[in-house]
């Protein structure tokens, strides 16, 4: 489709070219360069005889491309995200759960942040099907509670510090492009 457009403009170019070219070789004298008026008034007539092209043209407009690209930026995003929370539940979470050495107060935090872990995974789930569906305010909810839930497994072990503070980061760097698409000026 745009290679259609492509091939349709550049025939446009080399008909102009045709007529213009051989004119300008008839004369045994160089040309006499074109004054300022004749260029622009060459150029605005190209443009009202090409006009179909630009009417025609097959590309989105900008906001329905910008939210195309909005969309899947966030869903793949989103969606590595949610793949990282659950390799970490079923690995570093799993591993210390199951170690004989942790004790029972440990245990009881480590489901806590299992449970958590969960909710944000599903925070995070809703959010891009919010993003798929076109509604930005409820994915900057889900986003929200996505941080949150991480958040609250942020005091446990320094390998849950670093997982959170880099989930944080992806989960802040979605929020911000949410909140950009929703009001651009803020």
């Amino acid at each position: 489709m745009i290679m259609a457009v492509f091939n349709t403009r550049l025939a446009a170019l080399l008909i102009s070219l045709s007529v213009v070219l051989p004119a300008a070789s008839a004369n045994a004298d160089p040309p006499s360069p074109p004054t300022l008026d004749e260029v622009s008034s060459y150029l605005s007539g190209l443009k009202e005889h090409f006009r179909f092209l630009q009417e025609s043209s097959f590309a989105p407009p900008p906001e329905e491309h910008a939210t195309k690209d909005m969309t899947h930026y966030l869903t793949e995003h989103m969606s590595a995200a949610v793949k990282m929370v659950e390799e970490f539940s079923s690995t570093t979470l799993a591993k210390r759960l199951n170690d004989p050495s942790t004790d029972d107060y440990t245990k009881k935090a480590l489901h806590v942040c299992e449970e958590m872990y969960k909710n944000a995974v599903q925070a995070l789930n809703n959010g891009m099907k919010s993003v798929s569906a076109g509604d930005f305010f409820q994915a900057r909810t889900e986003t929200h509670a996505f941080i949150n839930n991480i958040n609250a497994c942020g005091d446990s072990s320094m390998e849950f510090q670093t997982f959170g503070e880099w989930a944080r980061e992806v989960g802040g760097d979605c929020l911000a492009k949410i909140v950009e698409h929703i009001d651009p000026e803020e």
